[in-house]
């Protein structure tokens, strides 16, 4: 693999990873929507989620937007990307290795006035890019949680969480 990428080509790159993170954290799906290739793969298994190798722009969105998820309006994130190594794989297709850190904090209710939760995920996030029809697209994302700080998978999934301690609880 290269590291031979264009600064024209490497500008537009680093510009769609800057829209895929602050379209998450300002729950702005149509934002998201366009950065996206017609085929997407997204690989949540480091964060205990699925593998889900050829989504639509919708499905994808779908998953982030659900409110078990990013969609839940009480839950507020920074998807703080750092530094990045990138690769031509080639022509037409990019991967990059970003840096990440992503603060989640889930409120008790709309009015974001009470902290219910918080955890925060410290990692790398590896991105897939493809040029398609002339203008770059990210076609896969695959967070790579490295450590977490505080209750990361309780504030992502409280329900879940608070089963699974229910029934340890119980036992």
């Amino acid at each position: 693999m290269s590291t031979d990428i264009t600064i024209s080509d490497y500008l537009e790159l680093n510009n769609i990873a800057y829209e895929w993170a602050s379209s998450y954290d300002t729950k702005d799906w149509t934002r998201l929507r366009r950065c996206l290739a017609p085929s997407i793969k997204l690989d949540f298994r480091s964060l205990r989620g699925s593998l889900h190798e050829r989504l639509s722009p919708e499905a994808f969105v779908a998953i982030l937007s659900d409110v078990k998820l990013l969609g839940d309006k009480r839950m507020k994130t920074q998807h703080l990307l750092g530094g990045a190594r990138w690769e031509r794989a080639s022509d037409g297709t990019v991967q990059a290795w970003h840096q990440i850190r992503v603060a989640h904090q889930r409120y008790v209710s709309e009015d974001l006035a009470v902290v219910a939760n918080k955890g925060h995920a410290h990692g790398v996030t590896r991105h897939w890019y493809r040029k398609v029809d002339g203008a770059w697209m990210l076609e896969g994302v695959a967070p790579e949680l490295g450590w977490s700080e505080y209750d990361l998978f309780g504030t992502l999934n409280p329900r879940e969480e608070k089963e699974e301690k229910e029934e340890k609880e119980g036992s």
